[in-house]
């Protein structure tokens, strides 16, 4: 396989390696490859309970679960009125 690295990610292997953390730039980027398996790993769990959190509100909107938003809103007036008066 042959992969092309612009001169400014070299550059960027290059001082990673000077900086005697890593000891080659195969090492440099195999960090870099494992931190973004972690990053896609964590965005996938995020993404997962956004679903199940959207799941549960559609659970709860079909069988009558529901605020108003006028009850919402009314709700969060009061809450800012008292912040306010702490204030």
């Amino acid at each position: 396989m042959e992969v092309s690295i612009s001169k400014q990610n070299l550059a960027h292997i290059v001082r990673k390696v000077k900086s005697g953390k890593y000891s080659s730039p195969d090492e440099v980027v195999g960090s870099a490859l494992a931190l973004l398996d972690e990053r896609d790993t964590a965005l996938e769990s995020e993404l997962e309970k956004m679903r199940e959190s959207v799941r549960q509100g559609t659970d709860e909107a079909d069988s009558g679960q529901v605020v108003s938003a006028e009850e919402v809103f009314s709700e969060l007036r009061e809450r800012n009125a008292a912040e306010a008066k702490r204030a």
